[in-house]
């Protein structure tokens, strides 16, 4: 009798810092062989559409299918705003991308059929079938690192409104006329609370002559911090950098009960890099949105992490990848 043949998506989470891709066990969710690498945003479209191609051939390579498995598409989680239809990336902050047809370059390369998705909307299709939003019909994902992207679950299905771009969470407006967004527009959340803003606000800072064991990494040359420099640092008990953390939680608390105050979620599940790398992050900001938001839907809501840490988009993009919520 002949082995039942076993169905795998190919995952590509794209986003400010990293690519990933793996390839997924649709049925468990499991990663059979992934690969990553930096995404090096600054070298441009082309540089980054060649390394995605690049860590998808490794993530293949590393997989080992056996003999009774196939690949039956590609998935991509991209961040910015998406003509999904089309697999275009039309805009992104962190991305130097403008109407960019990635799904038909990787298409091309790979011969498969390629399904692109938000990178946070990606996430959180990987929560609803392998992670912490597993029969939760009404959820929204907030994912934290280069930038804050959102996903909406309603009714078990990811829900992207009518022109595709439903979820931009990191764009609520939380300071009127505030500080200046990577989208062009001033006071959004992301401006207040990402790894990006962060970083910023505390080069500021050294840059005024405030002590700081990050200031190594700030003159280092790129002048980036990732979040396990964050964490790090609290654990050093640096001053300025524990300041920067508890404000970036409070205005992302902020975010959080408007969240909750306007959907009325079951569940928010929270993720991405800065959320794994800081607990304080988690508990200050579920706190402080707890005490914001209307009585009535705080009560009822549930904070989550994401069970699938780093692995959420590319684990969501390979199973949409099989067949899901296009």
């Amino acid at each position: 009798m002949a082995k039942e043949q076993k169905r795998y998506g190919l995952g590509i989470d794209l986003g400010g810092t990293k690519i990933l891709a793996g390839v997924v066990d649709l049925e468990s969710g499991k990663i059979i062989g992934s690969s990553r690498k930096k995404t090096h945003a600054e070298r441009g479209a082309k540089a980054i559409e060649d390394r995605v191609k690049e860590v998808t051939q490794e993530a293949l390579d590393a997989a080992r299918l056996p003999t009774n498995g196939s690949i039956v598409g590609i998935g991509v989680g991209a961040a910015g705003q998406l003509d999904h239809k089309n697999g275009v990336i039309l805009a992104s902050p962190n991305l130097p991308f403008e109407n960019f047809p990635l799904a038909k370059q990787l298409q091309g390369q790979f011969n498969l059929p390629v399904t692109l998705a938000n990178d946070v909307e990606a996430a959180a299709y990987g929560e609803l079938y392998h992670g912490a939003g597993k029969g939760c019909p009404l959820f929204v994902c907030v994912f934290v690192g280069t930038g804050i992207g959102g996903g909406i679950v309603q009714d078990g299905k990811l829900f992207r409104g009518v022109s595709g771009t439903a979820g931009e969470l990191g764009h609520m407006t939380v300071v009127a006329g505030g500080r200046l967004c990577p989208c062009g527009s001033r006071g959004c959340l992301e401006a207040y609370a990402s790894r990006t803003a962060m970083t910023h606000a505390i080069a500021g800072e050294v840059k005024r002559g405030r002590p700081s064991v990050v200031k190594a990494e700030l003159e280092a040359g790129t002048g980036v911090l990732r979040s396990g420099h964050f964490a790090d640092a609290i654990n050093a008990k640096d001053e300025l950098v524990i300041q920067t953390v508890h404000e970036a939680s409070d205005y992302l608390g902020y975010g959080l009960a408007s969240i909750i105050n306007f959907y009325n979620p079951q569940k928010i599940i929270l993720g991405g890099g800065v959320i794994e790398a800081m607990d304080v992050i988690f508990d200050r900001a579920t706190q402080r949105a707890r005490e914001i938001a209307l009585p009535a839907p705080s009560r009822t809501v549930e904070f989550a992490r994401a069970a699938l840490g780093d692995n959420a988009g590319m684990v969501g993009a390979a199973t949409l990848a099989g067949g899901g919520d296009r």
